[in-house]
């Protein structure tokens, strides 16, 4: 069974998006750079090729970063829904958010959290607003930590 830490909920899903805006802006530099050494020398078309073929492997570049970001919005509001439900946690068996793990980066039933006081299960009611939690026994467990 796989835990996933607090530290791992609030901070994973940003990792990709510093490394596709330095793509772009890498990209937008060598398209400059053969514009211009195009407009110098008109006479060269093959700089003007690979400016062309550069700018369309930005749009590119740039249409995987906007499907990137609208997932990132998405993975951050189920993740802020998660995280405030740590959070509960947390509050009502009066121990750090750093020091449960969750089986799950979304919120779902039948949701499991390790703490240092055991293993919880919460129950959520029927239209999710609130749970109940339940302390577990669990036997030979096989759990996976993910860390930050």
């Amino acid at each position: 069974m796989t835990f996933y830490t607090y530290g791992y909920l609030t901070t994973h899903h940003q990792t990709w998006q510093y490394l596709r805006l330095g793509i772009i802006i890498a990209l937008l530099i060598v398209f400059i750079g053969l514009f211009v050494y195009y407009l110098r020398h008109r006479w060269n078309v093959k700089y003007k090729d690979l400016s062309v073929i550069t700018g369309v492997i930005i749009l590119l570049v740039l249409g995987f970063q906007v499907n990137g970001l609208v997932t990132l919005h998405t993975n951050s509001e189920t993740a802020g829904a998660i995280t405030s439900t740590v959070q509960e946690v947390a509050k009502r068996l009066d121990v750090k958010p750093q020091t449960i793990a969750v089986n799950a980066t979304t919120t779902t039933s039948n949701l499991l959290f390790k703490t240092p006081k055991g293993y919880y299960r919460a129950d959520y009611n029927s239209d999710g607003s609130a749970f109940v939690l339940e302390r577990l026994t669990l036997h030979h467990p096989k759990v996976t930590l993910t860390k930050e």
